[in-house]
């Protein structure tokens, strides 16, 4: 009987201090998401909307979580929306898993849809509960709505909280706007002074093969268009003297033909000559005959 009693009060004790065990880590690992981002003034404006559209006691709900969140200055643009629309902005920079910068880079792929809050509710359409995080050049990551033709407007700035692997807080630039939840919020020019200067035309690498010198003579050889003067210009004048002194010369036919006429000229009189010879002997042989 003794026995019996000693084996319950050790299952109790054992059950106790599990149950104990249980809401300490409970405890440990729940989200206050009011109370992470107190010292951090340049987000309470973000907190304040937070608690004013509800959405505080959903964010601390989470075990793990990730906030798109956007400091004082960037969050004015959306403040004025009414209290439902800013609500749906504002679940849609709140992430149901944990991203940090590490784990961001780590990403298999270029691109990859993220599950927000907002997608909990059953009323998302096109994927307005998805954002659409990519990497691009330089190593930069660029936030947008995942619905089809939404741009990617937030620029990822840096880390604000970083606590593995429960809760994450992003800067991004720019507040994201899915389709249907109001007027786009497109991301802000550069400051000026700060723009890009235009793109260098590509120059050519020293592996490539620039002109021939044949391409080059065929440039400048090459005939005027029928717009341009008839009068040869002293650049193709010189060009046309370059080719014929290079080039072997042809032979003239006009000159041929004067060379020709000599030639013929002179073989007739030869023919006259022995002709007028033999008429002259056969006379004298006539006459010595008599």
């Amino acid at each position: 009987m003794g026995v019996s009693a000693n084996a319950n009060t050790g299952a109790f004790l054992l059950f106790f201090i599990a149950a104990i065990l249980l809401a300490l880590s409970t405890t440990c690992t729940a989200l206050n998401i009011t109370k992470s981002l107190a010292p951090y003034s340049d987000y309470s404006t973000l907190s304040d909307l937070f608690r004013k559209t509800k959405l505080t006691d959903a964010i601390n709900r989470r075990q793990t979580i990730t906030i798109l969140a956007l400091d004082n200055s960037s969050i004015q643009s959306i403040t004025d929306r009414s209290s439902d629309e800013l609500r749906k902005i504002l679940m849609n920079h709140i992430i149901l898993d944990y991203y940090d910068r590490q784990k961001i880079q780590k990403l298999g792929k270029k691109s990859a849809l993220l599950t927000t809050l907002y997608q909990t509710t059953g009323s998302a359409i096109n994927q307005q509960g998805f954002v659409n995080i990519t990497r691009i050049a330089r190593g930069e990551v660029v936030f947008g709505s995942a619905v089809k033709g939404a741009p990617l407007v937030g620029k990822l700035l840096g880390s604000v909280i970083s606590q593995p692997f429960n809760l994450s807080v992003l800067h991004i630039s720019t507040p994201i706007v899915a389709p249907g939840f109001g007027d786009a919020i497109l991301a802000p020019p550069p400051p000026p002074g700060s723009s890009k200067p235009p793109a260098a035309a590509p120059k050519k690498s020293p592996s490539s093969p620039g002109p021939s010198e044949e391409e080059e003579d065929e440039d400048e050889a090459e005939p005027p268009s029928p717009s341009e003067s008839p009068a040869e210009s002293p650049k193709a004048g010189k060009a046309k003297a370059k080719s014929r002194s290079e080039s072997p010369p042809e032979p003239d036919s006009d000159e041929d033909d004067d060379a020709e006429e000599p030639t013929s000229s002179a073989s007739s009189r030869v023919v006259w000559l022995r002709v007028g010879v033999a008429a002259v002997i056969g006379l004298i042989a006539s006459l010595v005959a008599f």
